[in-house]
């Protein structure tokens, strides 16, 4: 069992920590300059706390002050409210527009549940039928987004001592086969031929937007964020340092991802062609209303009925990503060069997610055994 994290509480001028010990509640404070530690006898439940708070520390600083100032009375907090206050926090914490979807979710699936409940009451029982009435509707791993969001709630909660322990914690998450996966790690690129396929089958922007993702392995909300003056052509660089999510810009999704990426011939084509659609100012890639996207949503959607049309197996537009890279490192490309063109941190991470890609043949890895034996040489026996 999760051990319950100390709670600070003051009381006239003096700073209690209130700590479970042996399922019962202890005080440790300081008066006169010295540590004062005892057991309450109460149990550490919510309960107990109550008379801790109440009447115990009471008669505690009744005893050893002239003067007593109570404190003013706790506040009550409904889900709701503390979900404004922890929402309101997060708008210097993380990306706008992740905050909206945050938000949004939360309005969504989990306000019409728990919101008007003060949140000390929620039990794991309540939350367990709730996601399971929502993985009535919704895959594991959608699930698994808006329980993120309501047990960061909580644990905020928990931080701020309004409750003790975090009752999503006793839930288990939806899981999709073994382990959650983010988009980093589902790895499924396309053969050549099916993207040959592909290619042949799109026309307007699609065509030049699947040429040039294939060519750059950039994401597809940093792509619909480029602007013409982002790519220089005679230095042969793309300038990547903001995404787009619902008609809003932001930053990259890491500091890593912002970089610059090198202009392959293939993405040149791709650019070049575009020109003919866009001309050469603003965005590179606009919707047919010639206004930037509002999300690379709609994009991810004609691509599937593309992958329909084909006959090709259904993929999520973020494998174009992953067939740049899969392509490369399985050709031997220097996977540190990959790896910065992707905006990954650090080469490990390149390599968890591409190391499958590594393949030699038997010339080379003879090669290269005789190498290794001779740089490590021969020990005497």
């Amino acid at each position: 069992m999760a051990k319950i994290k100390p709670i600070k509480y003051h009381y006239s001028g003096i700073k209690f920590t209130i700590k479970e010990r042996h399922n019962k509640w202890w005080l440790d404070f300081y008066f006169n300059k010295k540590r004062v530690r005892r057991s309450t006898e109460c149990h550490a439940d919510k309960t107990g706390l109550a008379e801790v708070k109440k009447v115990i520390i009471p008669e505690i600083a009744m005893a050893l002050l002239d003067h007593v100032t109570p404190p003013e009375t706790e506040k009550e907090w409904t889900v709701n409210e503390f979900a404004t206050e922890y929402f309101e926090l997060q708008k210097n914490q993380i990306r706008e527009h992740t905050l909206e979807r945050n938000i949004a979710h939360y309005n969504n699936h989990i306000k019409p549940y728990f919101g008007s409940r003060l949140i000390d009451t929620l039990k794991p029982i309540e939350l367990e039928k709730w996601q399971n009435t929502k993985l009535k509707t919704y895959k594991p791993q959608t699930v698994q987004k808006y329980r993120s969001i309501l047990f960061s709630i909580l644990e905020k909660a928990v931080d701020n001592d309004i409750i003790m322990k975090n009752p999503l914690s006793k839930v288990t998450a939806p899981t999709q086969l073994k382990n959650f996966r983010n988009q980093e790690e589902n790895v499924e690129p396309f053969t050549e031929d099916e993207l040959s396929t592909i290619i042949k089958e799109a026309s307007g922007y699609m065509v030049n937007f699947i040429r040039f993702m294939y060519a750059t392995g950039a994401r597809p909300g940093e792509i619909i964020a480029l602007q013409w003056d982002d790519v220089d052509f005679e230095r042969k660089i793309i300038k990547i340092y903001k995404t787009r999510m619902r008609d809003k810009e932001g930053d990259t999704k890491t500091l890593a991802s912002t970089r610059g990426v090198d202009l392959l011939p293939q993405a040149e084509e791709a650019l070049n062609d575009q020109k003919l659609i866009t001309g050469e100012e603003g965005y590179i890639f606009v919707n047919s209303s010639k206004n930037p996207f509002y999300s690379h949503d709609i994009i991810g959607v004609n691509f599937q009925k593309l992958l329909s049309k084909c006959g090709v197996q259904a993929r999520v537009l973020y494998n174009l990503r992953h067939t740049f890279a899969s392509q490369l490192i399985s050709k031997g490309a220097d996977i540190v060069w990959v790896s910065k063109m992707l905006g990954h941190k650090d080469v490990s991470i390149t390599l968890k997610v591409y190391t499958k890609f590594i393949e030699e043949d038997d010339e080379k890895r003879f090669k290269k055994i005789e190498k290794m034996g001779t740089i490590l040489g021969t020990v005497a026996t």
